[in-house]
């Protein structure tokens, strides 16, 4: 059986693919198994596993993660298609992608993959997300106050992988902690955050607040080196504050004082971003009002609408040129406000500013 799973909710994502690792394997208890990253990986190293039977095991099961970020260019597609199309008895097959539809998936694949092996997996609705946060803390022990729990939703990408993990972090620090302690708050999840966060998008977006480049490019390369991916995250984040800078100052500009832009400010633009927000956290108003200082309206309308266009460019490149790119993006939201110049970056302007 082979599989192709769609949808944003990665955490659903992850545990159904435990639990088909874990039969694969009850069944096989000898089979390979291997995990390919699109983009990192391409076809040569798919087909080098799945074209032909395993000399030491009787079975091979193999992932295909983020099958979003393929490009027209690699073949990663092509040797999908190839084992597909092979009716190999002894191989399981299964591709991840973040994708919201099969509208972009090759016809050729979905004509190989039976309809009910393909599985969609959505976003939980804003009330079943609370109620897993809910009983995800009741597991480890602890209750959690509703300003908790927006704290948690505020702090986290929009799936239930994210929230797991921050859940998992916060209650083996409480554990260690405060043995004793049985309810979270709001509060002691912002402390958490004061003591153990470092860089992130939020420290990434404050920096551009500023207009500190160079801060910038120094948190991108820490962000680098700590997670492949984490300047995708911080990507996501920048989208979203920046969506969050455009309704502030339309707000401002029809003459609404700081403290209602704090309270009803929200994100406009169409462009997707990892999650939506109504007003301003009070550690957040002193970040906006500096942005609010050096963006315009016009700048942010700008930007919002450059990192809508980027958003496809980086979905469709290797990870070991995010830095490059993301340098790019930074240049060209602080020094040029969102217009773009067409101007390629020297190297020596990865870690130097001049």
């Amino acid at each position: 059986m082979n599989y192709l799973l769609l949808g944003p909710e990665e955490g659903e994502k992850n545990e159904w693919l435990k639990n088909e690792k874990e039969k694969v394997l009850k069944e096989h208890p000898d089979a390979e198994i291997h995990t390919f990253y699109t983009g990192d990986d391409d076809g040569a190293s798919v087909s080098a596993v799945m074209s032909q039977p395993s000399l030491f095991s009787s079975f091979r099961y193999a992932v295909i993660r983020q099958y979003e970020a393929r490009t027209g260019k690699d073949s990663i597609t092509d040797a999908i298609i190839s084992f597909l199309g092979s009716g190999q008895a002894d191989a399981e097959l299964v591709i991840v992608s973040a994708e919201k539809s099969e509208a972009r998936i090759s016809k050729e694949i979905l004509s190989l993959v039976p309809k009910e092996n393909r599985l969609m997996f959505w976003e939980m609705f804003d009330s079943k997300k609370r109620e897993w946060i809910v009983n995800a803390f009741r597991k480890e022990g602890f209750t959690i106050d509703p300003e908790g729990i927006e704290e948690i939703l505020f702090s986290t990408e929009n799936n239930t992988a994210d929230m797991k993990n921050l859940v998992n972090s916060l209650s083996l620090y409480f554990h260690a902690v405060k043995p004793d302690k049985k309810a979270i708050t709001a509060e002691d999840i912002e402390q958490y955050a004061v003591k153990t966060r470092g860089e992130d998008g939020y420290t990434l977006f404050s920096a551009i607040a500023e207009g500190d480049l160079e801060h910038a490019i120094l948190i991108m390369k820490t962000l680098e080196e700590t997670d492949s991916y984490a300047s995708v995250r911080a990507f996501n984040v920048i989208t979203q504050r920046f969506r969050l800078l455009e309704s502030c100052l339309q707000m401002r500009k029809q003459g609404f004082s700081m403290d209602m832009i704090a309270k009803e400010a929200s994100s406009l633009s169409p462009y997707p971003a990892a999650f939506s927000q109504k007003g301003l956290k009070a550690r957040e108003k002193t970040v906006f009002a500096k942005a609010m200082s050096i963006y315009s309206l016009e700048d942010s309308s700008r930007i919002v609408s450059y990192l809508g266009k980027m958003d496809g460019t980086i979905k469709n490149t290797a990870t070991d040129m995010h830095m490059l790119i993301f340098t790019d993006i930074l240049y060209t939201i602080i020094r040029y406000k969102g217009k773009e110049t067409g101007i390629d970056l020297p190297e020596n302007e990865l870690g130097t500013i001049i």
